[in-house]
């Protein structure tokens, strides 16, 4: 496979639609017709498509909760093994973090989100890799998690909860679990904002803890941006 090429070396309109993977080469803003991940540990990583495959992506719109290769069940979407960093897609998308690489975002029909097209894929524009870690998915494996953040878009986070924030929350002996405090993700569990649990929320900071139930403490603190 040749070297991927950074950006949008054909100037592709955001928001183009296309039918197939197929049509995404011939475009040049994807190089495979099944890989997620377009890149290599030297070269890095110069596309991603999203495409409803791993159980753990979060899309936020401008932010991605991205999940890296390897592990997951093709059929139902679940992780069944754990993943590495060494994975080529996977050191490829730290490569172009590391390096400040654009990425090009491909959201495709598949994909369980609001931003994502009702047929064909999408292009949606250039992002860069802004993190990288290593997280316990929902099915108790393992993933390589990278957040992605469109170039233009305002990358801070929410100091404190406020309506209309994701947060993600623990509890002891549970998995964590994100919650949309006014919002409808389709990513994450919605609490009505007059709702005890999110009186208690608005206004706590990451790393607070709330005495609700089992009590709750606050891991990460997101923007649900819309577009």
């Amino acid at each position: 496979m040749s070297t991927p090429i950074f950006g949008n070396p054909n100037n592709i309109s955001e928001g183009t639609v296309f039918n197939n993977r197929y049509e995404l080469i011939e475009a040049g803003l994807h190089r495979s017709t099944v890989r997620g991940i377009d890149g290599n540990a030297s070269d890095g990583a110069a596309a991603i498509v999203m495409s409803g495959g791993y159980e753990d992506d979060y899309d936020l719109g401008e932010e991605i909760l991205y999940t890296g290769e390897g592990g997951n069940d093709t059929s139902s979407g679940k992780q069944v093994a754990h993943q590495q960093w060494d994975s080529p897609g996977n050191a490829g998308l730290l490569k172009s973090m590391k390096s400040n690489y654009p990425v090009r975002v491909i959201r495709g029909w598949k994909h369980n989100s609001k931003f994502s097209p009702k047929e064909g894929y999408k292009y949606d524009g250039l992002f860069y890799v802004t993190h990288a870690e290593m997280v316990i998915g929902k099915s108790g494996y393992k993933i390589c998690r990278f957040t992605l953040n469109k170039i233009g878009s305002d990358l801070r986070g929410p100091e404190e909860i406020d309506i209309g924030n994701l947060v993600l929350l623990k509890s002891p002996g549970k998995p964590e679990k994100w919650f949309g405090i006014g919002v409808e993700a389709e990513t994450a569990q919605s609490i009505n904002s007059e709702s005890k649990m999110a009186q208690l929320l608005i206004g706590r900071k990451l790393n607070e803890t709330i005495d609700f139930g089992p009590g709750f403490e606050i891991l990460e603190i997101r923007k649900y941006l819309a577009r």
